[in-house]
């Protein structure tokens, strides 16, 4: 059932000025104004991605919280992205919602936009899919989700993380749950490196003069050159904004900007004195993987990698990213997130399976069973997440971060633009100076392609 939610409010709620990277954003306008409350977006209609004046509840106070209701029933289609793991969530689910049956489809959380745009439509899509969060402002304009409902966002604003709901607001309406959240940060192997990490890149340079054999394969470093996820925070420790202070500005992306052209040739640096290999040489397998084998000192990932390096016994530890001349990177936040299908039929059971993840016993299924760090806000709640040192160095890091810029922008181009602007420089192809060309002539050719204005 496609439904717009019309929500009357009798007052304007107060101004959030908490931005979702600590003091590494700036407002995104002026704090002594508020501007009018206005309903949802219908699906399909315009996107508008939230600022700083949007984070404030948009659920008044008569607004009575997400009371659970365990005797619901009937058949609830969720697509979910791991066979296995799914299993143990549907038992815990169904410990506390026996009538409710879950009918279960794989489908990548990353794959889920493109599916639902075929599928919802058809009638035969998910209720509640799963999205990274920086799939929400396309699937917002597509018209695929719908805003949850006013009790349940005004629960989950008082148990989840303010940062993990501020990512999934848009005109101060919540149109998904936060699962889990998640950073890169620096993992180094204590049998490779030594018991105490690195604090600064200057240090692991001087340690790979000793320690790299080119002609051997071996390296004090490996990450994914590859992807931009895991190589922004290059450019932004010398000044690189992606997207403007607030990452909301798809007209500001930052390639043609001092800091990027800094961090590129900060990159070129690293190919020469750290980590000589083509980018098509640089993925998962021969940089994350051959750590979480234990055959590499250094790498940058996040908490997905922990599981397998930790059942291996690789005798390893997590810490934030080392600085760079002093300077501290910054890196992207995300979080995984739960969504309610604008099609969907059953609303109700939607909100339910929605509110168990967001929920203690979710937050316990995501760090025991999966090993992901949960969007809770209470974490001692979790047994055994408050003493994690591998997610406690995750967490180092955290306070350093953006959120992965929600507008739909970001997928048009954003992602490609960001590649481009270091993988020529690094492969030798282009100079630094012909990178940042590159990256915005790919950024803008993509835009285009989607009828966005280019006039910049």
């Amino acid at each position: 059932m496609k439904k717009v939610l019309a929500i009357t409010l009798s007052l304007l709620m107060l101004i959030s000025l908490l931005a979702a990277c600590g003091d590494t954003s700036s407002p995104g306008g002026d704090p002594g104004t508020t501007p009018p409350v206005q309903p949802p977006p219908a699906p399909g209609g315009e996107y508008n991605p939230p600022t700083e004046e949007d984070d404030f509840s948009a659920v008044g106070d008569d607004v009575a919280e997400y009371e659970p209701d365990y005797s619901l029933s009937g058949t609830l289609k969720v697509w979910y992205d791991n066979d296995t793991y799914f299993e143990e969530m549907r038992e815990r689910f169904n410990a506390l919602y026996p009538n409710i049956t879950i009918e279960y489809e794989r489908v990548a959380h990353t794959d889920a936009r493109g599916r639902m745009q075929l599928d919802g439509p058809a009638g035969i899509g998910a209720d509640v899919f799963m999205l990274p969060h920086d799939h929400i402002g396309n699937a917002i304009l597509d018209g695929l989700i719908e805003p949850i409902d006013e009790s349940l966002q005004k629960k989950l604003e008082q148990t989840l993380s303010s940062s993990a709901v501020k990512t999934v607001k848009s005109d101060g309406y919540m149109y998904a749950v936060p699962m889990t959240v998640e950073n890169i940060a620096l993992f180094y192997n204590k049998d490779l490196w030594g018991p105490n990490p690195p604090a600064t890149m200057e240090e692991i340079i001087t340690f790979a003069q000793s320690y790299n054999d080119p002609a051997a394969g071996k390296w004090t470093m490996g990450w994914q050159i590859d992807d931009a996820y895991h190589n922004y925070h290059w450019q932004s420790a010398f000044g690189m904004e992606f997207m403007g202070p607030d990452q909301r500005d798809y007209k500001n992306p930052g390639f043609d900007s001092p800091g990027s052209l800094e961090g590129i040739k900060y990159m070129m640096y690293l190919r020469e004195n750290l980590f000589d290999v083509p980018s098509g040489d640089a993925g998962w397998s021969s940089t994350v993987g051959m750590f979480q084998q234990g055959e590499l000192p250094l790498t940058i990932t996040g908490p997905w990698a922990i599981a397998d390096a930790a059942r291996n016994g690789v005798n390893f530890g997590v810490t934030k990213l080392p600085t760079i001349d002093g300077r501290q990177p910054i890196c992207f936040h995300g979080i995984r997130a739960a969504c309610m299908s604008s099609y969907t039929t059953k609303p109700d059971l939607a909100m339910a399976f929605l509110d168990f993840l967001a929920s203690v016993d979710g937050a316990d299924y995501f760090y025991n069973v999966e090993g992901m760090l949960p969007a809770i806000l209470d974490q001692s709640q979790v047994p055994g997440l408050s003493g994690d040192t591998y997610l406690a160095g995750i967490m180092q890091q955290n306070p350093f971060t953006i959120p992965m810029p929600l507008i739909p922008e970001l997928q048009m181009g954003g992602w490609d633009g960001l590649r481009d602007s270091f993988v020529f420089a690094w492969d030798g192809q282009l100079t630094a100076e012909e990178s940042q060309v590159k990256a915005m002539d790919t950024y803008k050719l993509a835009l285009q392609a989607a009828g966005k204005d280019v006039d910049f």
